[in-house]
């Protein structure tokens, strides 16, 4: 048995809202194109880069938002 999974056990007993954030930030998809789509999750992320421009891209209220990353 993994010890961090144990951990990561017990933190999700402490907090119950700790394992759906874990499920959305475990997978963050890498893009070349700017994401369009609307996501599964009412918030989801996404990283972008195309060449110099990198960004991170949020999902929530309904739009895509993103914090240029250097």
């Amino acid at each position: 048995m993994n010890p961090n999974d144990n951990n990561q056990n017990q933190q999700n007993k402490l907090d119950p809202s700790l394992g759906y954030l874990l499920s959305i930030l475990r997978d963050i998809p890498i893009l070349n194109s700017v994401p369009t789509e609307t996501p599964g999750y009412q918030i989801s992320f996404a990283l972008y880069e195309n060449g110099a421009t990198r960004r991170f891209y949020v999902f929530f209220n309904g739009a895509w938002r993103y914090a240029t990353l250097t």
